[in-house]
């Protein structure tokens, strides 16, 4: 008798709370129990939920911190966004940032992306978050066929919908479709394209505390382009760095808080993943930052140029480095102002008859140079105007460029204007946009008249049509 007292008692007890439980579940509401070696962005798969909505509606302050036999309150009714199948890497990012906001190790994500090297992660590469060889649960997005946060990108000069398409890891179709993109040959610099199936970046930026913001842009790099790096602190610092072993310079907006860093890459510049090694300084403190970043070809031809008779001396290699040793002295310097601002204009109203970046032969010979330029045929005499405002650095008459003008126009932009006529502008001069400095003509080492248009930053030539169809101020 007194033994099925106590029995009874006990069973009482283990009923209690399980009823308690029972009452105090809601209808829309299931259980789960953490099993070994599952994560939170596991389990919000399986359920078809994001790792934000289970965290949320069990309170969890980290999302990477589940125990094993933890109960977990999982929501059976929600219209929360779904985890997204791929993500961009944007400035600042790292592999262990990435995988904390989808709920995921560090290990896990690197495996899924097949990354042998968790630091190697570059601005603008996709990631996969979400395994296409996986099932899908119901409610969670998998193709890219449907944007997400809309997650934008420019089209750069020489963009074609295919590089863009696979550089991002999308078919062409899906690409058109989510723009509207009737025609997919026309696509014009500057457009605005929606990448589908794309979710932007949240809170993954590992910045120094220091500074509020970095971006670079455009994320992915072209041989022979600009790129600007634009980084916002939270107190007066300065900035300073390599990019592809060259030294950086850096700019200040107004604000005294906004810095801006104009890199010029290189032709020939080999595609692949190069550190931006950046240090910032705040009194006597500094802090490191390195951020990786993509280069990719920029896909420029040959031509074969056949000089005008009595020219062929001015191939001479130590008549072309000695004034190109000049040029680089100039090009080098780096002044603090800016007279910029907005697009550069044309220099010539003109056709262009070569574009920068061709590699070249001369009268049928190796293809052993490049053409560091843009040419416009112009006729002889017709005038030839400041693509921006500056400061006249040279101007002189030269071998190979002929009767020549360079501009400075602050920040380390220079452009320079090659084989005139006649020179209307002198050193020291104050020039503004579309002044006439010059006329066009067939001095120095040419085929023909014309006006060959540079534009050098930081030391380095690349494509000048870029600045006309793009700000960089």
């Amino acid at each position: 008798m007194k033994t099925r007292f106590i029995l009874s008692i006990v069973c009482l007890f283990c009923l209690i709370p399980l009823t308690l439980l029972a009452q105090e579940q809601p209808d829309n509401v299931t259980i789960h129990v953490v099993q070994r070696g599952e994560t939170l962005f596991r389990i919000a798969q399986q359920y078809g939920l994001t790792v934000d909505a289970i965290a949320t509606f069990n309170g969890l302050a980290d999302p990477t911190n589940i125990q094993v036999g933890q109960r977990l309150l999982i929501p059976t009714e929600t219209t929360t966004p779904a985890t997204p199948a791929r993500h961009v890497v944007k400035p600042g990012e790292t592999l262990r940032g990435i995988a904390q906001l989808y709920g995921m190790t560090t290990e896990e994500l690197a495996s899924l992306n097949a990354i042998a090297d968790v630091n190697r992660i570059f601005v603008g590469q996709v990631l996969t978050i979400m395994s296409d060889a996986t099932p899908t649960p119901p409610g969670v997005q998998a193709t890219p066929e449907i944007p997400a946060n809309d997650f934008v990108y420019i089209v750069q000069p020489g963009d074609t919908l295919y590089r863009i398409a696979t550089s991002y890891g999308v078919t062409v179709n899906a690409l058109a479709q989510a723009n509207s993109v009737t025609d997919p040959t026309l696509i014009f610099a500057g457009q605005k394209l929606i990448i589908p199936g794309l979710e932007a970046p949240q809170l993954t930026v590992d910045l120094p505390p220091i500074l509020s913001s970095l971006e670079i842009n455009p994320l992915m790099l072209v041989e022979g382009k600009t790129a600007q790096v634009r980084l916002k602190a939270i107190a007066p610092v300065s900035i300073s760095g390599t990019f592809l072993n060259r030294a950086i310079h850096d700019s200040v907006e107004a604000d005294g808080l906004t810095h801006i860093i104009l890199v010029g890459v290189p032709i020939f510049t080999e595609s692949g993943v190069y550190p931006l090694d950046l240090t910032i300084s705040s009194g006597n403190a500094s802090t490191q930052l390195s951020v990786n970043v993509q280069v990719v070809g920029g896909g420029y031809g040959t031509e074969n140029i056949t000089l005008l008779a009595g020219r062929n001396d001015l191939l001479d290699p130590n008549v072309e480095n000695a004034e190109l040793s000049m040029l680089q002295s100039i090009m080098d310097q780096f002044t603090p102002t800016r007279y910029f601002a907005g697009p550069m204009s044309l220099p010539a109203a003109a056709g262009v008859s070569s574009p920068f970046g061709r590699k070249r032969s001369y009268n049928n010979g190796p293809i052993s140079r490049y053409h560091t330029g843009t040419d416009f045929a112009g006729a002889p005499g017709s005038p030839i105007f400041a693509a921006a405002p500056g400061v006249v650095v040279l101007s002189d008459a030269l071998n190979v460029r002929g009767n020549a003008i360079v501009i400075d126009h602050g920040w380390g932009i220079y452009t320079g204007y090659w084989h005139q006529t006649e020179r209307y502008v002198n050193v020291g001069d104050v020039v503004q946009m579309g002044q006439v400095i010059g006329t066009i003509g067939a001095t120095g080492r040419v085929s023909g008249p014309h006006l060959h248009w540079e534009l050098w930053v930081n030391g380095v030539p690349v494509d000048p049509m870029q600045w006309v169809q793009q700000s960089f101020s």
